[in-house]
């Protein structure tokens, strides 16, 4: 019954978005217009799904994550790390065009503003480096995953830097961000439950979403820490430093 009630509710709440993000989108009178209400109402959405499902989020900002046109560079375990961070720092999310070109979730990112890289093929990057600069430059809060794919929380992959050059660009700062899975329906976060959150290899992503909403509670730390001026280092060291500073936080944390 739990799960048929969880059900129907999302069922409702991914239609609410849907059809709001879609009649705001064809209001909206330019490319820039369109992404800030896509992400505004993202992040509205997000917070009314994360209370649905029972999704606690704990977040520590820095003042630097409290203004806009920030890159911010975090660790990847799970689609939930988009709602949860959009929950409390409305942004635009960088993604692969693989996950464009998926299902469903290819759509919903679409329509909530998210911008799609190619990360295999170098001959495009400037473009898509001119394109992350842009919409710095706009103002909003930039999220990228630089591990470039997500895992199951035991580890944090090597940090790729290419696409922060998109900072030094705008000339803004890099905010590194720490996020947590600390416990799931009170037990605490660990190899024997990871997978109810982690969504990482091959997992598809329909049998993990309706196992994940079995879940009655599950708390998520997340910590903005204090931003490096991309003027002032290279991106090598921002990128290296933002992984020490993340590993710290989610090591010690756990």
């Amino acid at each position: 019954m739990f799960k048929a009630y969880r059900l129907a509710g999302v069922v409702f709440l991914f239609c609410v978005f849907i059809i709001g993000a879609l009649v705001m989108r064809f209001y909206a009178v330019t490319d820039v217009n369109r992404r800030r209400v896509s992400v505004w109402w993202t992040s509205v959405m997000c917070r009314t799904g994360c209370r649905f499902l029972g999704i606690r989020v704990r977040a520590d900002l820095s003042d630097d994550s409290c203004g806009k046109g920030r890159l911010m560079v975090c660790n990847h375990m799970s689609y939930l790390d988009i709602m949860a961070i959009s929950s409390v720092r409305p942004s635009v999310f960088i993604s692969s065009v693989e996950m464009e070109n998926t299902f469903f979730l290819g759509f919903m990112a679409r329509i909530g503003g998210t911008f799609f890289v190619e990360r295999r093929n170098v001959r495009n990057i400037k473009g898509e480096l001119d394109g992350i600069t842009e919409i710095i430059s706009q103002g909003f809060n930039v999220v990228l995953f630089p591990e470039g794919t997500s895992t199951d929380g035991s580890q944090i992959l090597p940090f790729r830097s290419s696409f922060l050059a998109g900072a030094s660009e705008a000339g803004v700062d890099v905010v590194p961000v720490c996020l947590k899975y600390s416990r799931i329906d009170g037990a605490v976060f660990s190899p024997e439950n990871c997978d109810l959150v982690c969504w990482y290899g091959d997992m598809s992503f329909a049998p993990h979403f309706l196992r994940f909403i079995t879940v009655r509670r599950t708390e998520v730390d997340i910590a903005f820490m204090q931003g490096m001026n991309s003027l002032e280092h290279d991106r090598k060291y921002i990128t290296r430093r933002a992984q020490e500073l993340i590993e710290s936080v989610y090591f010690t944390a756990s």
